[in-house]
């Protein structure tokens, strides 16, 4: 399938089938295994299940967290749709309950809520998930069940399956008011066709907890049709009516997850969380250990159906066969381990000695240039000289130069050492700079530039836990200065988790509220996530002191939310006053305009925007919108064109909302 070479089919379901695979690059290098997901062939011919097949990978693409299951490619082969995903090794929560519930047992509450918590975090960083633009997709799962959080043997939970996912960025695939998922984990404003938004699946998630709490579900009938109407009426007996021993606070919880409206559940995942992992006691939340070896308790590796499949499937693998070949394209069932290299054949003697005296004219030719000549001289001149000199030259390829190994030279300076690394940070060699942060660290262990210089470098890599580590450290040397807080945020946005970089930019806002470097940046993050109360607070006090152009366009557009449009127009004006080509600005003034039926000025607005900045597709998209909502079909046959070829990555997405029309 495209590049995967599949190995055995490990699974399969009412609609598609699941295989081993192996990404084959064009030199033969082999990826590391991978689940394959496929449409059983006689669906492939049905439009809307491929539809809703792409939807899920869609969707799902667009979060990264650790408790959502991670997309790595789709494609089509000879016009099949497929899915390759990350591999996951273990049973679903469903399965993990039927298999506890067939030895007369239920699953230890501390397990349940380590589930419950772990896949309400995937599930959180889905719903405040943003496109590449910074737009909120408002993502919302509408099938949280056992069925969709699986519960990994080394006791990682994931959420899978949003096949049938509301994005409203994205579009669903699906027929407004048509019952999707389980319907015993349906919220009454699914079943009555209302709007859906997040709380849907937080009212599934109480559903889970109920479960858990009562052995039993909350809303039960003969029929189907009993189950829903009992649903919609919305009066679940308490959790104490059958356990008086499940703790007062955990009943709370779970009884306003389960309420009626939608507003009077809580208001997002994350403070659902916190009530859960606030309870302790007998309620205490299991460890990701403790999962693992309930998992492996009734699923043994050496016995368990599923896992040995898997296990079978491994060793069908050629790349795990010690066999090799030359290439992936002459042999490509039989190609070289990933972890190896093809045999190297010695050329012939004299070919040996035209290679060398080649080499020798190429050390040379780089002796004559000024990079050359200065990395011969290198250990002699000083620091600060080589400082200078990379600051001054004019390729990138000659300040790297200039700077190689100069954390090796004992002289180097802790001021030297940072400047280095930035002049390195600049030019984006990353693994440069950690190797300079490792020596600058080791000789100057108390200084806070070198802690901080490795938690960039180190987040840039995504090598999460050593960036976290550098952070604490610089913390705990420099507790009152804000840029550990600042770098924290930095990890938690570049690992696609808002609410962390949220949460270490309010600590941050706390601390020096009046910091340029803290507050535009937390009132921009607080807007971006729907928040805007908190975001309209922060940007206000910001800009009541400071005439910032980029505040301003952002309050702008928290009013413009909050359906202030006067205020919103008046901000975009001081905003443009001062920043004339702030395309953003634009960009929100042509929202503004088409909001107050100025048609013609919204589009003026949006080409000014899309002028400005033609790397975002915003304004384009903004544009195709406003003619499908005017009617125009010409303007939006052209403005399709326009996203088909500027952004040809996200055509499908900008096209369907251009179509859409809102």
């Amino acid at each position: 399938m495209g590049r995967y070479r599949l190995s055995a089919r490990i699974a399969t379901g009412g609609m598609a089938e699941v295989y081993l695979g192996r990404r084959i690059e064009e030199d033969g290098r082999r990826g590391p295994s991978v689940a394959v997901k496929r449409l059983l062939p006689h669906l492939t011919s049905d439009r809307r299940v491929v539809q809703m097949f792409l939807n899920e990978a869609r969707i799902t693409a667009q979060i990264h967290h650790p408790n959502v299951v991670t997309i790595l490619e789709t494609g089509m082969d000879g016009g099949e749709p497929f899915i390759a995903l990350e591999l996951l090794e273990g049973r679903s929560f469903a399965e993990l309950r039927q298999e506890a519930a067939e030895r007369g047992r239920r699953v230890p509450l501390g397990v349940t809520l380590r589930t419950l918590v772990d896949a309400c975090r995937g599930l959180d960083a889905a719903h405040r998930a943003v496109d590449e633009a910074g737009r909120p997709l408002r993502i919302v799962h509408r099938d949280f069940t056992p069925d969709n959080i699986h519960v990994g043997a080394n006791g990682c939970v994931k959420v899978i399956d949003f096949g049938i996912a509301k994005a409203d960025a994205l579009g669903s695939g699906t027929e407004p008011g048509t019952l999707k998922g389980k319907f015993f984990y349906m919220s009454p404003e699914m079943i009555t066709g209302q709007r859906v938004d997040h709380r849907a699946d937080i009212f599934a998630a109480g559903v889970m907890l109920y479960e858990q709490l009562c052995g039993r579900r909350p809303f039960t009938g003969l029929k189907p049709e009993e189950v829903l109407a009992r649903i919609t009426e919305g009066r679940p007996k308490p959790p104490t009516a059958f356990d008086p021993s499940v703790p007062d606070a955990l009943e709370h919880i779970c009884l306003t997850a389960l309420h009626r409206a939608p507003e009077s559940r809580f208001e997002t995942l994350q403070v659902f969380i916190d009530a859960i992992e606030s309870v302790g006691g007998s309620a205490e939340v299991a460890s990701s250990e403790a999962v693992a070896a309930y998992v492996e308790s009734l699923f043994p590796k050496d016995s368990d159906p599923k896992r040995l499949t898997l296990q079978r499937a491994r060793s069908a693998d050629p790349s795990d066969s010690g066999v090799s070949a030359p290439s992936a394209a002459s042999a490509p069932s039989r190609a070289p381990r990933a972890d190896s290299q093809p045999p190297r054949r010695e050329p012939p003697p004299r070919k040996r000695r035209q290679w060398a005296l080649l080499a020798l004219a190429g050390l040379a030719l780089l002796g004559l240039g000024a990079g050359g000549t200065y990395l011969m001289l290198r250990p002699t001149v000083p620091p600060a000289e080589r400082l200078a000199q990379a600051e001054t030259a004019p390729a990138p390829p000659q300040r790297l130069a200039f700077l190689e190994g100069i954390e090796k030279d004992p002289r180097a300076t802790a001021q030297e050492l940072a400047r280095a690394g930035e002049l390195l940070m600049e030019l984006g060699a990353h693994e440069a700079v950690l190797s300079l942060s490792e020596t600058f660290t080791q000789r100057f262990p108390q200084d806070l530039e070198a802690h901080l210089l490795e938690a960039r470098a180190a987040t840039a890599l995504l090598m999460g836990k050593r960036a976290e580590r550098s952070i604490e450290e610089a913390s705990s040397l420099a507790p009152k200065d804000v840029r550990p807080l600042l770098a924290l945020a930095d990890l938690r946005e570049r690992q696609g988790d808002v609410p962390g970089a949220l949460g270490a930019l309010a600590k941050a806002y706390e601390k020096r509220p009046r910091e340029a470097r803290v507050a535009p940046r937390y009132g921009l993050l607080l807007s971006q996530s729907g928040r805007l109360d908190e975001a309209a607070e922060v940007l206000g006090a910001w800009i009541r002191e400071h005439n910032d152009a980029r505040p301003l366009a952002e309050l702008a557009f928290v009013r413009y939310r909050q359906a202030r449009m006067e205020d919103a127009a008046a901000l975009l004006k001081r905003a443009l006053r001062k920043a004339p080509r702030l395309a953003v600005a634009h960009y929100y003034l042509g929202a503004v305009l088409f909001q107050k039926g100025d048609t013609a000025g919204a589009e003026r607005a949006y080409r000014q925007a899309d002028q400005l900045d033609p790397e975002d597709p915003r304004a384009l998209s903004a544009r195709c919108q406003l003619h499908a909502r005017t009617g125009d079909a010409n303007a939006v046959a052209e403005a399709k064109q326009l996203i088909a070829s500027r952004f040809p990555a996200q055509a499908t997405a900008l096209a369907a909302e251009c179509s859409a029309g809102h």
